[in-house]
């Protein structure tokens, strides 16, 4: 087209598939949530549609939730964080030694595990931010030290007899409620209100989206990535609490399993944001779409290998329907 000229209209048909189609990227998760549900509601109504599987469905999702939550607030600034599963794993084994072997109350043994999963943040932190390590490298590299920790402080053994009080945090229930939903729930509005409301979710996302202009609009980049860090090290740390918490026991490497399912809610998380931008929101809403399709599976009496199967291929599709819409959006 020569300077000077007008583009011409859309048509009205072309007009209506670009409507729909944005649609449907700006909603999939939604969509895909509603047909799940469905499905599962017409091939197990006795089963499915009742509150006590909405229960279970919300209370095995909390660890996963508080998980994904620290996740995201690292995609937010642009980064991977491969250390939070071994994290879990530090940090449950740390609240449980320390009841099994020095006696410490359950309270005690919470804070251990929260100091233990912020310590390691703060060293992915230090590794990514300062020493300036690419973060699949540096984090994957503090995970395995993690896990190292881990196998000397449990000598691979395998604990129960917790104590009773530090077992309550699971069966505890709030007008019917699972604790464990219920912070993991607070876990998300704390983050929500920290990215959408503070100057450092302001920072935070302008570093995600140019990490050379924040700079140059005095953004402190160093430090809000270690703060960063830290936070996913201490929601890996509240996780472990709570995985353990669920079990009544612990076991070496229990938090290896929950890397691709975190990482495959965050991504299915951006089709909220039209595929910008990561949201706690839309990574809560992921988290509970991989819960009630695993449970879904459960009741159809299908394989465990079969949620793995499809939380890899769920990753899968979202990433590349990122892709396809970026890859779009430019060709526009």
């Amino acid at each position: 087209m020569s300077e000077g000229q007008v583009a011409p209209p859309l048509s009205g048909a072309r007009r209506a598939r670009m409507s729909v189609r944005t649609a449907v990227e700006r909603w999939s998760l939604a969509i895909a949530f509603v047909v799940a549900f469905a499905f599962f509601a017409v091939k197990r109504p006795n089963v499915f549609l009742t509150w006590a599987n909405a229960r279970a469905i919300l209370d095995d999702a909390s660890v996963l939730t508080v998980l994904a939550v620290g996740v995201t607030l690292i995609l937010v600034i642009g980064e991977f964080d491969l250390s939070v599963g071994f994290v879990v794993g530090l940090a449950a084994a740390a609240a449980v030694a320390t009841m099994a072997f020095r006696g410490w109350p359950w309270w005690a043994a919470v804070l251990f595990a929260l100091l233990a999963g912020g310590v390691t943040g703060l060293a992915n932190g230090v590794s990514v931010a300062i020493l300036r390590i690419p973060s699949f490298i540096g984090t994957l590299a503090i995970g395995s030290i993690a896990g190292a920790v881990e196998l000397a402080i449990t000598k691979t053994s395998i604990f129960e007899g917790i104590s009773p009080r530090y077992v309550e945090i699971a069966t505890t229930t709030v007008w019917g409620v699972p604790l464990r939903p219920i912070i993991a729930a607070g876990i998300v509005l704390a983050f929500l209100v920290l990215l959408r409301t503070t100057v450092y979710g302001r920072h935070a996302s302008s570093i995600g989206d140019n990490v050379a202009a924040a700079r140059l609009a005095g953004v402190p980049v160093t430090r809000v990535r270690v703060i960063a860090f830290v936070l996913a090290g201490l929601t890996a740390g509240l996780a472990g609490v709570l995985v353990t918490t669920s079990a009544g026991s612990y076991y070496p490497g229990l938090g290896t399993g929950l890397l691709l399912p975190a990482y495959a809610a965050a991504f299915l998380g951006l089709s909220l944001g039209g595929g910008t931008r990561f949201s706690v929101i839309g990574s809560y809403l992921g988290v509970l779409l991989l819960g009630m399709v695993t449970t879904g599976l459960t009741v159809m009496n299908q394989p465990s290998w079969i949620a793995a199967l499809v939380q890899g291929l769920v990753l899968i599709a979202a990433v590349a329907g990122v892709a396809l819409r970026n890859r779009g959006a430019v060709g526009r």
